[in-house]
C-alpha cells in the first residue's frame, strides 16, 4: 500500500451522480500494515451505517517530479479505538484495500460556466447545443426541442476546442422543459463516458482555463 502513517487523505464517501457531486472526508493514516490501514476518524465522522461500505482513498503522491492524486478503493472494516505515541487515545477506522492503485481526480465534477471568450461548442449527434456548464464528468446542456433526449439514452457527443473536435459516449442522466412556454428549450444533464487520455487532458485544460477566465483580471498575476 503506498501510503504511510502521518500522510493527509481524502476519504470518497459516496457520490450523486445526477447532481454531479461528491462527498469527501479528510483523515490521517496512523497506521499500515499489508492491504489493512488505520485513519484519524473523519470530523463530521463516519457514522457507524458506513460500517463493511466500500470508499475511495486518495492522496498525493510524485510521479515524474510532479504531484498528482492517486486512489484506490476500499472498505470500512472496523472502528476502534487507538492510542497514539503520546498516549493519548483516539477514535480510528480500520479500512482494507480491495483494489489496485490509480490516478484519482476529486475534481471530477467541478463544474464551470463556459462564456464566448471559451472557445467550445459541443454537438450531440451532429445537433449543436448550448453548455450550460461543464465538468470533466459531465454537461449540464440546453437544446431546441428538435433533438429528442431521453433520460438513460446514450448519445454520440462531440466537444470542439481550440479548432479540434474530440468525439465521445455520453449517457442522459435527467432532461426537463424550461420554465416558459416562449422558449421551445429544453435541457438535459449528461455524463460522459469512454472518454481518451488526449480528450481527459484537452479538457482539463480547457476548465482550468475557463476557471481562470471569472477571477478577476487583478488576480491573474
Amino acid at each position: 500500500m503506498d501510503m504511510s502513517p502521518g500522510l493527509t487523505i481524502r476519504i470518497v464517501t459516496g457520490m450523486d451522480v445526477a447532481r454531479e457531486i461528491i462527498f469527501v472526508k479528510a483523515s490521517i493514516v496512523y497506521e499500515v500494515k499489508g492491504q489493512t490501514a488505520i485513519l484519524a476518524q473523519t470530523d463530521p465522522p463516519l457514522l457507524a451505517s458506513t460500517l463493511h461500505k466500500d470508499i475511495i482513498v486518495t492522496y498525493l503522491v510524485k510521479r515524474d517530479e510532479v504531484m498528482a492524486r492517486h486512489g484506490f478503493p476500499a472498505r470500512i472494516v472496523e472502528f476502534i479505538d487507538y492510542t497514539l505515541s503520546s498516549g493519548k487515545a483516539v477514535e480510528a477506522v480500520v479500512i482494507e484495500k480491495t483494489g489496485e492503485e490509480q490516478p484519482y481526480d476529486v475534481r471530477m465534477f467541478y463544474r464551470v460556466v463556459p462564456t464566448g471568450r471559451s472557445d467550445l461548442s459541443m454537438t450531440i449527434h451532429g445537433t449543436p447545443i448550448q453548455v450550460l456548464d461543464i465538468s470533466l464528468g459531465g454537461a449540464r446542456v440546453s437544446h431546441d426541442k428538435s433533438l429528442d433526449l431521453q433520460s438513460n439514452a446514450v448519445v454520440n457527443a462531440s466537444i470542439e476546442m481550440n479548432g479540434r473536435a474530440y468525439s465521445f459516449g455520453a449517457r442522459v442522466l435527467r432532461t426537463w422543459d424550461g420554465e416558459s412556454e416562449d422558449f421551445k428549450l429544453r435541457f438535459a444533464s449528461m455524463q460522459f463516458t469512454n472518454m481518451d487520455e488526449t480528450l481527459q487532458y484537452a479538457l482539463s485544460q480547457k476548465i482550468h482555463g475557463i476557471e481562470r477566465e471569472s477571477l478577476p483580471e487583478e488576480s491573474l498575476s
